[in-house]
Order: C-alpha cells, then sequence, then structure tokens
C-alpha cells in the first residue's frame, strides 16, 4: 500500500484530503505543527501523527521514511497579515518548501502535491483565468506560492521528482462536522463568526468595478479540492510530470451574492456593513478550469447552495 505524507494535515483543507486518500486505500502520515490545525480532525481518524513544524529539518527527514509522495499544504495564508509581516511569510512558506523539498531529496521520495493559490496571478479583465496568464502575486502572501512553485518544479527536474502544482481558487464547505473551516481570514466563518458573537458582517469594498460593486471570486467545495488532490497524485505517480492546474468552480460569485446564499441557508437577514477595502485585494479572480479537466479527469459537483449548507451545518456541529 503507498503512503502519502500529508504536510498540514491537520488542516481544514489538508484533513479533507487526507481523508479521501484514506478511502482511496492510501497509508496517510499526517506531519502538522497545531498552529492552525485541530486535533479534532485527527483525533481517532488518523494513527500516524508528527506534530512539527515545517522549519525543523530534522523532524521532516523522520518523517519522509517509508513515504511514496508528499502532499504540501502547509502554508501561513492570510494575505492582510502578509502585507503588514512579509518576513513571517517568506520565512514559513519559502523556508518550509525548501527543508520539504531538501528533505524529500535526501530520503528519496520523488512525487510531490503543492497546495498553491490563485493570489500568485496578476489582474486582469479576462472572464477566466488560465494557467498560462500572467503571474505577477499583490501581496507577498502570493509571492511565497509563486516562488514556492519554482522551486518545486526547478528542484523536481534537477532531481528527477514528479511535481503538480494546484492553484486553490476560494474554498468553501465540509464533509464531515469536525473538519469544518475555522479561519479566521475566509469569508464564509468570518460571517458566520460574526452572527454568533452578535455583530453584522463585513462586505471589503462596495466600489469595485464588478456587477454590485463587490469582489467576485470563484468558490469550490472542500470536497471538489480534495479529490482533485487525489487526481493530481495519482498523475504523478504514473509518469514525471511537473504541471499545474487551477481548481475552482470555473463560476463566479459576488461577495454580495455569497452573503445572500448564506442568509438563506441561515434563515436570517445579515444586514453586512460596508468597509473599506483590504490590502492586496483584486476586483475579479475566477478560474479557468478547462486544463485539469481535460488532463486529469476531474471535475467539480457542488453547487454553491451545497457549500453554504454543508459549512453551515459543520458551523453548527462545531459550536453546539
Amino acid at each position: 500500500m503507498k503512503r502519502v505524507l500529508v504536510i498540514g494535515g491537520a488542516g481544514y483543507i489538508g484533513s479533507h484530503v487526507a481523508q479521501v486518500l484514506c478511502d482511496g486505500g492510501y497509508e496517510v502520515r499526517i506531519f502538522d505543527d497545531f498552529s492552525n490545525g485541530l486535533e479534532r480532525r485527527v483525533a481517532g481518524r488518523f494513527s500516524d501523527v508528527v506534530k512539527a513544524d515545517v522549519l525543523d529539518r530534522e523532524a521532516l527527514l523522520e518523517a519522509m521514511d517509508g513515504i511514496d509522495s508528499v502532499i504540501h499544504l502547509a502554508a501561513k495564508k492570510a494575505v492582510e497579515e502578509s502585507v503588514s509581516n512579509p518576513l513571517k511569510y517568506y520565512e514559513n512558506n519559502v523556508g518550509g518548501t525548501l527543508n520539504i523539498l531538501a528533505a524529500m531529496s535526501a530520503r528519496k521520495v520523488k512525487r510531490i502535491v503543492f497546495s498553491s493559490t490563485a493570489a500568485v496571478y496578476a489582474p486582469n479583465e479576462k472572464s477566466e483565468i488560465e494557467e498560462i496568464d500572467l503571474v505577477s502575486p499583490l501581496s507577498p502572501y502570493g509571492a511565497t506560492k509563486a516562488i514556492s512553485e519554482e522551486l518545486i518544479k526547478n528542484v523536481g527536474i534537477a532531481e528527477g521528482f514528479s511535481t503538480v502544482s494546484l492553484r486553490y481558487f476560494n474554498v468553501v464547505g465540509a464533509t464531515q462536522v469536525a473538519f469544518g473551516d475555522n479561519s479566521k481570514d475566509n469569508l464564509v466563518p468570518k460571517v458566520f463568526t460574526a452572527v454568533r458573537q452578535n455583530q453584522k458582517p463585513e462586505i471589503y469594498g462596495s466600489d469595485y468595478p464588478t456587477k454590485d460593486g463587490t469582489c467576485i471570486r470563484d468558490y469550490i467545495h472542500v470536497g471538489d479540492l480534495a479529490e482533485a488532490h487525489v487526481s493530481a497524485l495519482r498523475a504523478i505517480e504514473k509518469n514525471e510530470i511537473h504541471e499545474v492546474y487551477n481548481v475552482g468552480s470555473g463560476t463566479g460569485y459576488s461577495v454580495l451574492e455569497m452573503m445572500n446564499q448564506i442568509s438563506a441557508t441561515m434563515q436570517r437577514t445579515l444586514e453586512p456593513v460596508r468597509a473599506n477595502r483590504r490590502a492586496g485585494d483584486i476586483p475579479q479572480l475566477i478560474a479557468s478550469i478547462k486544463k485539469i479537466e481535460r488532463d486529469l479527469g476531474w471535475k467539480p459537483h457542488f453547487t454553491l447552495k451545497e457549500m453554504i449548507d454543508s459549512a453551515w451545518e459543520a458551523e453548527v456541529g462545531n459550536n453546539q
């Protein structure tokens, strides 16, 4: 049985990926420092868990023993914080990736799927962003992911690794209550937190050149995203490749449209407050998913309502 090291496997996305891998017949080793990952996501589900930091190269070396492939999801990811504290992001995200690649090289692990982001793209007015479009991040967070993509590709070519970088768009929902999103920065959990605290949720920027003045983003269910990792893993198991793929739904929703669906799901009026734009945000970002559909045979299945409904179910279940 093939063994996969899921770095960041106690995180929101990582736990979903780890579960899908287990369901697909893989053995999984979780590596997480639990700075954002939660014990509830691994307790009783995964027996092989390493609690350590990606900046600890010795811990990574030990964790690579007996491993066939790596899925690297560990990163600091708050765009706004990265603008105010870029050094933290370069040290953790780029330094951590270097340590992972060094440990892979030392232990002869030849396959890696990397968690990248749509934040690597430069703003443009296209209706859909393609993988060939200009990479020029607005935020240090996006820059750390772009640098890491290049590191993985260049080291992969030199070392004979097989590599895939998945550029995530906005991830929503849950497949299990325990795996629910605890991020302080993602739109949907931020709205839930505001409501729980009897506050009005905020919309950052209402003067963008979009249909209703709010940012438009591509949202994908975390279950679909997890399946994309398995598709990528199977591809790198078959051939030495060095590819980048967008992972989204291919559909754009404005922040106001998201608020309306959240309101419908929660069955309550939200009355969001308009606030200033956040540094590093761009007006519109929608994925072209033609390449991943063609190459890997992957496609998304969840609707926006299903995304929000599942997110709310997890929110209720974790805050009773």
